[in-house]
């Protein structure tokens, strides 16, 4: 796909799901980029369907959650069997989210969440038996998500208050 494919009602409705997908209906969307409800949603299909959009998750507080511990592991996988190590990388416990970074050297980023050391230490174990070299671990303090503004208010009627 083209970023040229992508409209500005496209480009509106996606700024407002990055903003709160959750809070924001397919009638207050399409009010915000001046179309009806059903092109909103029959618009968000599309963006689904095309992998544009590929999912919806909540940001969660883990300290909240009783897992008092949240790192960000950077690692190294080669990258002949990248693929596979992250498929499995979602049977770790407490292993949140994974990104592969454009890299020969701490390739993968991986979030990490446990309610203990010795759960931390246990996912860690598991890693390095997936072949996961783990280069650097940093306690995360706050994570916070931004939309992309490409996708642009500029795209919507939304105000600074919302």
């Amino acid at each position: 796909m083209s970023p040229d494919d992508l409209d500005r009602i496209d480009k509106g409705i996606l700024y407002l799901l990055q903003q709160d997908a959750r809070k924001h209906t397919t009638t207050e969307i399409g009010e915000k980029v001046g179309v009806s409800s059903s092109t909103v949603a029959n618009r968000i299909n599309n963006l689904e369907e095309r992998d544009v959009i590929t999912g919806y998750h909540p940001i969660i507080e883990y300290e909240q959650t009783g897992m008092g511990h949240h790192l960000l592991v950077l690692a190294t996988v080669p990258l002949t069997d990248q693929a596979e190590i992250i498929d499995e990388l979602v049977s770790v416990p407490g292993v949140v989210s994974v990104r592969e970074l454009l890299s020969n050297n701490r390739n993968l980023s991986i979030e990490l969440v446990g309610k203990s050391k010795q759960d931390i230490e246990k996912s860690v174990g598991e890693l390095d038996s997936l072949g996961v070299d783990i280069e650097r671990m940093e306690m995360l303090k706050k994570v916070r998500q931004f939309p992309y503004n490409h996708f642009g208010k500029e795209y919507t009627t939304e105000t600074e208050d919302g």
